[in-house]
């Protein structure tokens, strides 16, 4: 008897838990959705305002991003790292990003300095232009960049990371850090793409992935309706 009753309920187990899952799959990739929109409506909103300068005092981040900001300083290149896994018209490659010694100040900023294509050894980095002296760097606000889940924070010596957070970043060298990643806009002669998909890119596929989540619990349950009513109708039977 007790054999019966578990072969009963543990197909019910098993259905409520896959469809939890997935629906919580679900409602996180609409939240996704919902944040990737509300981050381009800001940008939009904010994107002809007076550029933040950024100096030798600590920034608001959460309530800056998306804004445009300016900085004047030197690159630190010894402290360049490289963003995995990041594909640009079907290539692979990395994203650069390097720390800009604030002129006047203590103070760092980490610039995404833009796309690079890889080599066909992993091993071996790309090699960057970078130009001496001061610089004059223009861009926009983020406070991290896009989690892409690849080879690690600490990968390869260091040097290549799948995601970067300023504070990590700033433990990882020991320099001083704006609590920010500016995007490079302005334009320089170093041969990296500085093309940045609008913010709002990917909502769509979020939201096509919920879809996705959402049809897979509804199949289930429907799996289950059929599987207990059948055994209902067993039960009669018998």
């Amino acid at each position: 008897m007790r054999l019966r009753h578990l072969k009963k309920i543990i197909p019910t187990l098993a259905a409520l838990l896959v469809i939890l899952v997935t629906a919580r799959l679900g409602f996180w990739q609409l939240d996704r959705a919902h944040q990737r929109d509300v981050l381009e409506e800001k940008m939009f909103a904010v994107q002809n305002a007076t550029p933040v300068v950024l100096g030798g005092t600590s920034i608001d981040a959460a309530h800056l991003d998306a804004y445009p900001a300016k900085v004047v300083g030197e690159w630190v290149k010894e402290k360049t790292l490289f963003l995995d896994n990041q594909i640009y018209q079907g290539q692979a490659g990395y994203q650069v990003l390097m720390p800009l010694r604030i002129t006047g100040s203590d103070w760092h900023v980490l610039v995404n300095r833009g796309w690079v294509r890889g080599t066909s050894d992993r091993s071996q980095l790309p090699q960057i232009i970078t130009p001496q002296g001061t610089q004059t760097i223009d861009g926009v606000i983020h406070q991290r960049t896009p989690r892409v889940g690849s080879v690690g924070k600490f990968a390869q010596n260091g040097a290549v990371w799948s995601e970067i957070e300023p504070s990590a970043f700033s433990e990882w060298s020991g320099l001083r850090i704006q609590p920010l990643i500016l995007y490079q806009t302005s334009t320089v002669p170093d041969s990296l793409v500085r093309d940045w998909p609008r913010p709002g890119n990917g909502a769509d596929r979020n939201r096509g992935y919920a879809l996705q989540w959402f049809s897979l619990a509804v199949t289930t349950l429907i799996f289950w309706g059929y599987y207990f009513l059948r055994s209902k109708r067993g039960e009669s039977h018998s």
